[in-house]
This record gives structure tokens, C-alpha cells and sequence, in this order.
């Protein structure tokens, strides 16, 4: 996979939109995961998995700032799952820790997800 790869899955379950990315979030790729992402927040909550996900760049970072933003005015919420330590690490030096609510499983952050709004 290049390093301006990135794959986004989404999968619907009841009301909640589960998205896998894959690959590198960077400026080759953030827009095609914020058009994803902020598809899915129009119509319900989203789980983020990220455990595919190899390298996040400053540009990557700023689609997060951009998602977030997004699931504020739409009502929804985004939900992290399966954060590699790379990621975390990175959020962490971004200071976007605690920009989302993050879930150890998935089936907690279902619960998170359907909890109402934020």
C-alpha cells in the first residue's frame, strides 16, 4: 500500500455506521475520508475503527479536527475504536486526545453510539 492509499469500509448496523480505514490518513487522503465519514454522520452516530490505519500526517490530524466539528453540527456522534499506539501517540502530541469519545470494543462503543446525542 503507497502512502497515498487509504480504505474506508462502511458498514450499516441498525442505526450506527461502522467505518474501517486502512491505510495512510494524510493530504493525498483526508478528503476522502471526511466525505465518507461525514456521509454516514448525516444519517446516524459513527464508530471509527482504526486499526488499520498506519500514519496519520498534521493533514490527517486536521480531517479529525474537521470530522469532529462535523458530528457536532449534525447531532451525531464519532466513536474511536482499536486506536494503534502510533495513533494515539500522535493525537496525543496534537493535542486531540479527547476530541472523541473512545470505546474499548465495539460493542461498547455501540453503546456509546445509541446513547442519544452528545
Amino acid at each position: 500500500m503507497s502512502l497515498d492509499d487509504l480504505v474506508v469500509a462502511t458498514e450499516k448496523i441498525d442505526t450506527v455506521y461502522v467505518t474501517k480505514l486502512q491505510g495512510n490518513l494524510n493530504n493525498f487522503t483526508a478528503r476522502k475520508c471526511i466525505q465518507s465519514v461525514t456521509s454516514s454522520l448525516k444519517h446516524g452516530s459513527v464508530i471509527l475503527d482504526l486499526e488499520e490505519l498506519n500514519m496519520v500526517t498534521t493533514q490527517g490530524i486536521a480531517a479529525f479536527k474537521t470530522l469532529s466539528e462535523e458530528a457536532f453540527l449534525q447531532k451525531h456522534k464519532i466513536i474511536l475504536i482499536n486506536i494503534p499506539v502510533s495513533i494515539r501517540q500522535a493525537f496525543q502530541m496534537a493535542g486531540i486526545r479527547n476530541l472523541f469519545p473512545i470505546a474499548t470494543n465495539e460493542e461498547g462503543a455501540f453503546k456509546m453510539a445509541t446513547r442519544g446525542t452528545r
